[in-house]
C-alpha cells in the first residue's frame, strides 16, 4: 500500500516538475542485465563506488563488466564513466520506470552508497529476487527527521534492505531508530579512508599564481550563509600580502554571493577557470569554481577549515584535508563525522572552534610558528592512514550475507 500512496503523490511532483526534470535531465536506457548494481548520489561517493567496484573484482572474481554504476548527478556519471565504462545516470524511481528498468537489469545484488534510498527501485529488486545492501550508511539529521515523520510511509522499504553497513554510532542509533533490527546493522567505519590515496596528486602553488612563501588558508565547502563568516576572517587579513585565501563553495551557485561580499569589502580575487600560464596580477582569494578539484587545493594548502561547520550542517569530510597531513580546523557543527573528528581530536591532530571568529587567532598562531603545523598534520595523516581497510570489510559483509 505505501508504494501505491508514494506513486501517486510522486505522479503530481512529475505533472508539476517534468519538464524541468526532463530538459535538464537525459536519462539513459540500460538494456542488459547486471550481476551487481551499485548506486551513489554525486562526485564524493562515486570516487567511493570506484574503489568498492575494484574490490568486489578482485574478493568475489566478479568482472566489471558485469557490475553496474548508477550516479544521481551528470557530473558524477562523467567522471565514473572514463574510469568504469558500465556507468549511468539512475533510472527516475518513478513506478512504471523502475519495473522496466528493473525486469532488465534484474541484479543479484544492489548496493545502496550512504542513503540513497529510493522505494520503487528497492520493491522491484526485492521482488524480482535482488539482495539489498546499504553500504557506508549514514543518517544526517535532516534525513533522520523526514523518514521519523514519514515513517508510515517509508517502514516497509527500510525493513525490505537486507544490511545496513554503517560508518558511525549516531548513524547505528538513528536506522534502530527508525525501527531497524539491530541484528541487521554493522559500524565498519568510513569507506572514505579507502579512497585517501587512490588519485594521484601532481600540482604545485605555482600551478595556481601563489608563491612559496605564501600563508594558503583554504575554505572547504562553503554553505549557504556562511560565506558572510567566512569573508568577516579574509578582511581580518586583508593587509597581509602571503596570508591567501581559497574559497571552495559546496554549491557554484553561491559564488556569486562570494564575489558581491569580496567586491563590497575591497577584497582582490580571481576564478580558478581564469587562471593561466601568463596570468601575473596579486589576488587576496581564489574562487573555486570548477567540479573535482578540492583535493588538489587542499593538497596546496597550510590550513584546511571545513566548512558546514559554523551553521548547524553538520560538516563536511575532514578525511581527505586530515590524509593529506594538513591542519584541520571544524567548527562546533560536526555531527557528520563525528567519529573522525573525535580521533583526530583526541590525538591533537585537529582543532575544533567554537566561534569563527576563534579562527582568526588560529591563523595569527600559525602563520608566526609553521613549524607546528606539520606537528599537526603528521599525526592527522597518521591517524587516518590507520583507519584503512573499510571497503574490504564491507565486501567481506556482504558475501558473508548471500
Amino acid at each position: 500500500m505505501s508504494i501505491i500512496i508514494y506513486n501517486f503523490f510522486l505522479s503530481f511532483l512529475i505533472l508539476i516538475f517534468g519538464p524541468f526534470l526532463f530538459t535538464r535531465y537525459k536519462f539513459d536506457k540500460i538494456l542488459k542485465h547486471y550481476e551487481y548494481w551499485i548506486h551513489c548520489a554525486s562526485l564524493g561517493e562515486v570516487k567511493i563506488a570506484l574503489r568498492l567496484i575494484d574490490v568486489l573484482k578482485n574478493k568475489l572474481q566478479i568482472s566489471k563488466e558485469n557490475i553496474l554504476l548508477t550516479t544521481t548527478t551528470i557530473s558524477a556519471k562523467n567522471f565514473a564513466k572514463k574510469l568504469h565504462n558500465e556507468t549511468y545516470i539512475f533510472p527516475l524511481d518513478y513506478f512504471f520506470i523502475s519495473r522496466n528498468s528493473i525486469r532488465i537489469i534484474r541484479p543479484k545484488v544492489l548496493i545502496i552508497l550512504e542513503t540513497e534510498l529510493w522505494p520503487n527501485c528497492i520493491y522491484f529488486v526485492k521482488k524480482y529476487g535482488g539482495k539489498i545492501f546499504v553500504l557506508n550508511g549514514r543518517m544526517t539529521l535532516k534525513t533522520f527527521v523526514f523518514l521519523k515523520v514519514f515513517r508510515w510511509l517509508f517502514k516497509g522499504i527500510l525493513e525490505s534492505i537486507d544490511y545496513y553497513v554503517v560508518r558511525e554510532k549516531i548513524d547505528y542509533l538513528r536506522f534502530k531508530n527508525l525501527g531497524i533490527n539491530e541484528n541487521k546493522i554493522e559500524i565498519t567505519g568510513n569507506m572514505k579512508y579507502d579512497d585517501i590515496d587512490s588519485f594521484e596528486i601532481n600540482v604545485s602553488r605555482k600551478d595556481f599564481n601563489f608563491s612559496i612563501d605564501d600563508f594558503v588558508i583554504t575554505f572547504g565547502s562553503i554553505r549557504e550563509k556562511e560565506e558572510k563568516e567566512v569573508i568577516k576572517v579574509v578582511k581580518r587579513f586583508n593587509e597581509k600580502e602571503n596570508i591567501k585565501f581559497i574559497l571552495a563553495p559546496r554549491h557554484l551557485n553561491l559564488i556569486k554571493k562570494i564575489e558581491r561580499l569580496l567586491k563590497k569589502n575591497k577584497i582582490t580575487y580571481i576564478l580558478r577557470s581564469e587562471i593561466s600560464q601568463d596570468y601575473n596580477k596579486d589576488f587576496k582569494c581564489l574562487i573555486i569554481d570548477t567540479y573535482g578539484e578540492l583535493k588538489k587545493f587542499y593538497s596546496i594548502s597550510d590550513i584546511v577549515f571545513i566548512c558546514g561547520t559554523i551553521l548547524p550542517y553538520g560538516g563536511q569530510s575532514i578525511i581527505e584535508p586530515a590524509s593529506l597531513g594538513k591542519l584541520v580546523v571544524f567548527g562546533r557543527y560536526i555531527s557528520n563525522f563525528l567519529d573522525t573528528a573525535k580521533i583526530l581530536l583526541y590525538n591533537s591532530a585537529a582543532i575544533q572552534i567554537e566561534h569563527i571568529e576563534d579562527l582568526e587567532f588560529i591563523i595569527e598562531r600559525f602563520y608566526k610558528n609553521r613549524n607546528e603545523i606539520n606537528l599537526y598534520g603528521e599525526e592527522a595523516k597518521k591517524n587516518i592512514y590507520s583507519l584503512k581497510g573499510v571497503a574490504e570489510k564491507n565486501v567481506d559483509i556482504v558475501a558473508k550475507h548471500l
